[in-house]
């Protein structure tokens, strides 16, 4: 009897065996051991400790492996660069980064087929949070203090044809239908935001959680929904001088 039989007759709780076997197992595998009230304050430290030593063991392990490793992907990396994680940017896409760059977590560069020469410019201090992707098969252009929440989706292309057929043929989208995107300098991208080909998310504006952007953003202007709309103009707050 092979070993994925014995499990699923254990799942299944086929007989007295197996079904102690079944009890064991949840047993074991909600089991945890109490915190006695006299040792929290030391388990407290040693929590503590453990958060600290994780994130210095982190900071070791990018500045001496990850960060020279995608510096060497990219076309241009400024000063400062301070990853998490090693970024996924196995395709062909020109990446230029300017100083003091943060990379909260898992960052995705993906290209298709479209173009020889696709570009992602990315300026300084920019802060990217965890499980972003970015598809850029002709340009996309992150400005200097832009500020980009967790899993978002920047597209400069549909991803796949249109026409159904296409599709089934498995062609890459037409040339035409790249287009680029631009999120200008002290722009703020809430979590889980969507930002589709052509777009320009205008200076200092704010695109909110969840949005799906289809069309341009005009500068200090608060965007919300599915499709993104204005909600409130931040004109009044835009920094004088700038």
């Amino acid at each position: 009897m092979s070993l994925a039989s014995l499990i699923l007759k254990a799942k299944r709780a086929d007989s007295r065996a197996f079904r102690l076997a079944k009890r064991t197992y949840n047993g074991l595998r909600t089991a945890s051991l109490p915190a006695p009230k006299p040792l929290r304050p030391v388990l407290r430290e040693v929590y503590h400790v453990y958060g600290f030593l994780g994130q210095v063991l982190t900071r070791v392990v990018s500045g001496c492996f990850r960060e020279p490793l995608f510096r060497s992907r990219c076309e241009q990396a400024g000063k400062r660069l301070n990853l998490i994680l090693l970024p996924e940017a196995f395709d062909h896409t020109r990446i230029t980064i300017g100083d003091d760059v943060v990379c909260q977590g898992k960052l995705g560069i993906y290209s298709g087929r479209v173009f020889d020469d696709p570009r992602l410019i990315i300026g300084s201090r920019v802060n990217i949070g965890h499980q972003v992707n970015i598809s850029c098969n002709r340009e996309i252009v992150i400005e200097d203090d832009v500020l980009i929440a967790a899993h978002c989706t920047i597209s400069d292309n549909d991803g796949h044809p249109l026409d159904a057929r296409q599709r089934a043929q498995g062609m890459p989208p037409p040339a035409e239908s790249t287009k680029p995107v631009r999120i200008c300098r002290m722009a703020w991208i809430g979590t889980g935001v969507v930002i589709l080909k052509g777009v320009t998310i205008g200076e200092g504006a704010i695109v909110g959680a969840g949005s799906v952007v289809t069309a341009s953003v005009p500068p200090y202007t608060v965007v919300a929904g599915n499709p993104a709309r204005a909600i409130k103009s931040l004109v009044s707050e835009a920094i004088p001088g700038e």
